[in-house]
């Protein structure tokens, strides 16, 4: 799924936030092979970490199954995104296999999983990178500089057309910096891990398109697409937080952008509507 559209040269970016939970990969089966037509999309990236409770912590038991990963990639998903969560529940070293799926590029080189993929075999390839920050993950190296390492190991020939970087973090201080300090170097700085969808969509002067927060794809009717009580508990009583957990209700939030770009500049990002089918507005 790599034909280039528009004009020669340029390609679409369909970036979708943490998906949550069965409904929010319900609606991308109901949903994204259409909206990539619309859309006439070249790639497709998603952020998976949050499509399963696989453990008995919701702190450090969500992640993605086996199952959820083949559910994605029968979409025709290219790219699987992680984070914080890449390592959660028992199915972790059979879905980090996969070359589609990515964790944090900056953490340590002994943990499973690989932070960073081409994929395309046409004029134009995507190369996209998972970065986590310190906020979302104490104690990983700094972004800026792994990412730097990454595109020396890409540079000449091998360097992909076009470049997109989830950046995993809570601080839009910080992401915003992050992309500042990159502008021009790569097409796409996309904010992940609040789940909380920003306004600040955005080309910087460099050619990089920006956005702090791209959002969650999932149920809307809690926290962060979970059922709050469990959370709410643990703030109450200042105690671990107990039990597993659940998904929220509520109409599914569907936080997704689609970048236009050509080597070396994004042209255009837009953030999809929130609500109903996805599709362009």
């Amino acid at each position: 799924m790599t034909a280039n559209v528009g004009k020669p040269g340029t390609a679409r970016i369909l970036f979708v936030g943490d998906v949550v939970g069965e409904a929010g990969i319900a609606h991308l089966e109901g949903c994204l092979p259409q909206l990539r037509a619309a859309l006439k999309a070249d790639f497709v990236v998603v952020n998976g970490e949050n499509a399963a409770i696989a453990g008995p912590n919701p702190y450090y038991g969500c992640g993605m199954t086996q199952r959820d990963l083949e559910r994605l990639l029968a979409l025709g998903v290219d790219v699987i995104t992680g984070g914080n969560h890449s390592w959660d529940g028992s199915h972790v070293d059979a879905v980090l296999r996969d070359p589609r799926v990515l964790r944090p590029l900056n953490t340590s080189p002994l943990a499973p999983g690989r932070g960073a993929v081409i994929v395309g075999d046409g004029a134009l390839r995507l190369g996209v990178v998972n970065l986590a920050s310190r906020t979302a993950i104490p104690g990983v190296d700094a972004p800026y500089d792994a990412l730097q390492r990454q595109l020396e190991a890409w540079a000449g020939d091998g360097r992909p057309e076009l470049v997109v970087v989830d950046l995993h973090g809570e601080s839009v201080s910080e992401k915003q910096i992050f992309a500042w300090a990159v502008d021009g170097t790569v097409t796409a700085v996309i904010g992940t891990h609040t789940h909380a969808p920003t306004l600040d969509a955005r080309v910087l002067p460099g050619g990089t398109a920006y956005v702090s927060d791209v959002g969650m794809t999932g149920p809307s009717g809690g926290m962060q697409g979970y059922e709050p009580g469990v959370f709410v508990n643990a703030m109450r009583t200042r105690l671990p937080a107990q039990g597993r957990g659940g998904w929220a209700d509520g109409p599914v939030e569907f936080g997704a952008v689609v970048i236009t770009a050509e080597p070396g500049r994004a042209i255009d990002i837009q953030r999809l509507p929130l609500h109903g089918e996805g599709g362009p507005a």
